[in-house]
């Protein structure tokens, strides 16, 4: 949301500098930044093409001859689509300054031809946002003429909010300025919107009828006969562009205008195209077709709300016109709608049509019903002034229920108490007086009644918070004392989670947070249970619930080798879904660690090994030693999504998957080469992190020996059975054993290999002899000669 500070001026004084301006909508819960806007450049003037050819060697260039007043015509380069002979166009001329001086223009070579200045854009100008083409202009001024002096640079301060979804009185300059007035201590300054009607009645050119009065509560309509459209003033031209919309037309344009100043969504129709003269608010049937403004030709379901005239519909309510009823150039009558649209209907009709307007923005967020009327008034009289027309008599208003307004109970000691402030119970009144919620004292408590526009304020507590955030959230004092019964904590089941972290950080990896929202495609990659799919999602990239963490980590994974990161480690810890119909949800959540290690180790002088399955097998083993889980193994399987798959155990109790994923997975994820990935469930390593044996020895205090050995065995021997038997048959005093190399050269045979290991052995209670370890090493080699037929080399 875009909010200008000369709009808000209308409103409000503001005599702060812009930083304090951001500053004080941040901390009211509107977290703002700013840009300032204004003319931004040197030695730009008014030129008029000439002529205009293409480029001899580019096929998206023009080169243009161009007059700027000086008696001789300039070359000039320009890639535009939009640039011919003819028009009138903002030149900078060789030597102009832009962003004060980060940009110059010099002479130059485009593609061999010379260019002597640059045509500009609107964007280039910071004029307005359009930088498709250059801005052409509509003027009688003379060549030569400083832009500056034919277009309007005011100075102006533009600021963006990030307004969270409770605060949809916010999408407009009047809910901004408000908040600002309640902080700074000011009234808002009231407009007066006076139309001049003329005798005839609106009621006896269009009537209104509504279906379903729940999605619909009210509806009201007003016609303006005798507009001529066209091209919108210069003054309203303007304000749309310093907040980001385009210019479309007059009569369009004051609609947009009435929506960024009141907040309240309008639409305007051809009054021509309404047949019968008949507006009906009704629920669309399962399967009937419209087309929106946008030339989309959409199937609707029947929960997606209609706009219709007496035979066909005009309107997707609250979310986009049709093009059957547009305004056009030939528009002479229109019909002007202002009416309110339930939330929930307007976003759900949105979501699954997967079409976001700034119509539905607001409605979705709730808007106010008190404003149907003064925005349509506001809107009838904008294009009397700026189309002409005449605003027939009266306004049709279907409103059947009348909304009233929310009361809410509110202890003032509760407040003080929850927000540890000493604040009276005037200051109470006098911020909610500020943000226009009216109060009275009822029984040592205060009656409170919001707004019509404030519909987030449902609770006692929500008005705590309006009196926290006017009060200061700064301005509360902190407390070094805290005090908490001990039943009142809960075992740290995240213990482990922050284990593993740490430790993977350690070793390489590089953590991910991945959506956990995902399309249809991505949930049948992996087993992870049937997908919960969301009743009103966000768009059909995000109806699922994720049920796999591993989708996210190919995702990141695609993502850099597209960026040519030739290896790297990455893992998430997240949750995730599947349905459950003995649950009260529906759902049931689980929580996994996903790995995944790509391509080759960083470059070193040194060579590290490869990341194969083995290696990756050893990364798991370590990491799950570390957080005191042992005894893993890993066994073969068929796993949906992988192409070699290992199941993970800890004893008996399987922890997870290892493995390369599917070629045709890979396709998928347009990953060129296979990565490997493990997906393991917290929960199990939880429980068996909870049961583990926790024992503590000191450390020994005496020296370790070491001996290595070569051991020349048959190929098909894994290394992991000799490690088994030296294990086995080293006694108390062998504490560690590791495979420094495999060796497998001709000069062994070719069925042979050369396995060597290194041992270390420790006392605890006294200093070992040579002596007692060689009779260790003796038996150790006389068992691996008889169970594997290995001979010491």
């Amino acid at each position: 949301m875009k909010v200008s500070q000369n709009w808000l001026k209308e409103y409000i004084h503001i005599s702060d500098t812009p930083g304090e301006v951001a500053d004080y909508l941040t901390a009211l819960g509107l977290e703002a930044s700013y840009e300032v806007k204004g003319k931004n450049f040197t030695n730009v003037v008014l030129g008029r093409v000439e002529s205009c050819n293409p480029h001899p060697d580019a096929d998206k260039l023009s080169v243009c001859e161009v007059d700027t007043g000086s008696g001789e015509l300039n070359q000039i380069v320009c890639g535009a689509p939009n640039v011919k002979a003819g028009i009138h166009v903002p030149v900078a001329q060789v030597g102009a300054e832009f962003n004060g001086g980060d940009f110059k223009i010099k002479k130059a070579k485009l593609r061999g031809v010379e260019s002597n200045g640059m045509i500009c854009s609107g964007k280039e100008l910071a004029y307005n946002d359009d930088h498709e083409g250059i801005l052409i202009l509509d003027t009688d001024a003379e060549l030569g003429t400083p832009i500056e002096n034919i277009l309007n640079f005011e100075e102006d301060v533009l600021f963006e909010l990030d307004l969270t979804p409770n605060r949809g009185d916010c999408l407009s300059h009047i809910g901004v300025a408000r908040d600002l007035a309640a902080l700074t201590k000011q009234k808002i300054k009231s407009q007066d919107i006076q139309i001049q009607e003329i005798s005839s009645k609106v009621s006896e050119v269009v009537s209104v009828s509504i279906e379903d009065k729940d999605a619909c509560p009210r509806y009201a309509a007003r016609v303006v006969k005798g507009v001529k459209v066209g091209p919108s003033p210069s003054w309203l031209v303007q304000k749309l562009e310093a907040v980001g919309l385009s210019s479309i037309n007059n009569v369009v344009d004051a609609a947009n205008f009435v929506l960024m100043d009141k907040g309240h969504p309008m639409h305007t129709f051809d009054l021509a195209e309404i047949e019968d003269q008949k507006i009906k608010v009704r629920y669309a049937k399962e399967g009937e077709s419209f087309t929106t403004l946008d030339g989309v030709k959409h199937k609707l379901s029947n929960f997606h709300l209609l706009i219709c005239d007496g035979k066909k519909p005009v309107a997707l309510a609250g979310i986009m016109g049709g093009e059957n009823s547009e305004i056009s150039e030939s528009t002479t009558d229109v019909l002007i709608e202002s009416a309110y649209f339930n939330p929930t209907v307007v976003r759900k009709g949105a979501k699954t049509l997967d079409l976001s307007t700034d119509a539905s923005r607001r409605f979705e967020r709730d808007t106010d019903m008190d404003n149907v009327i003064q925005s349509i008034n506001q809107l009838a009289g904008l294009i009397q002034k700026v189309a002409g027309g005449e605003i027939l008599q009266g306004i049709v208003d279907e409103y059947p229920d009348q909304k009233d307004s929310t009361t809410i109970l509110f202890s003032p000691e509760y407040c003080r108490n929850l927000l540890g402030i000493d604040i009276s119970d005037e200051d109470i009144q006098s911020i909610f007086s500020s943000l226009q919620i009216q109060s009275r004292i009822k029984n040592g408590k205060m009656e409170c009644t919001i707004p019509l526009f404030r519909n987030d304020l449902e609770r006692e507590v929500d008005l705590c918070e309006e009196i926290a955030r006017v009060y200061g959230y700064d301005n509360i004092p902190s407390s070094q004392k805290y005090s908490a019964s001990y039943a009142a904590f809960t075992e740290d089941d995240q213990e482990l989670d922050s284990l593993l972290r740490t430790h993977l950080q350690s070793c390489g990896f590089h953590e991910h947070y991945s959506n956990s929202l995902f399309g249809e495609s991505f949930t049948s990659h992996f087993a992870g249970g049937e997908a919960v799919e969301l009743h009103n999602p966000l768009s059909r990239d995000m109806a699922y619930m994720r049920n796999s963490i591993l989708p996210g980590l190919l995702m990141a994974a695609d993502y850099n080798e597209k960026r040519q990161e030739k290896g790297f480690n990455l893992f998430e810890i997240g949750a995730i879904h599947n349905t459950n119909t003995k649950t009260e949800t529906g759902s049931k959540e689980k929580f996994q660690l996903g790995l995944l290690w790509y391509g080759e180790p960083a470059l070193h002088w040194r060579k590290y090994e490869d990341r194969d399955l083995f290696h990756c097998k050893g990364e798991i083993e370590k990491l799950l030693a570390t957080c005191g889980i042992s005894q893993i193994s890993f066994k073969p399987a068929n796993a949906q999504g992988f192409t070699i798959a290992l199941k993970i155990y800890s004893r008996k109790t399987q922890i997870g998957v290892l493995g390369i994923p599917e070629n045709s997975i890979l396709k998928q994820y347009d990953l060129k080469r296979a990565p490997i990935i493990a997906d393991l469930s917290l929960h199990s390593l939880r429980d068996l992190w909870k049961n583990r044996k926790q024992s503590y020895t000191s450390p020994p205090q005496f020296p370790a020996t070491s001996r290595d050995i070569a051991l020349q065995v048959n190929r098909e021997i894994p290394a992991e059975a000799l490690l088994m038997t030296i294990k086995k048959d080293g006694g108390d005093h062998l504490k560690k054993v590791s495979l420094f190399d495999v060796y497998q050269p001709t000069d062994v045979g070719e069925t042979q290999k050369s396995l060597a290991f290194s041992l270390q052995f420790q006392s605890e209670s006294a200093t070992l002899i040579d002596a007692e370890v060689d009779s260790v090493m003796s038996k150790i080699l006389d068992s691996l000669q008889k169970a594997h037929g290995a001979v010491q080399r």
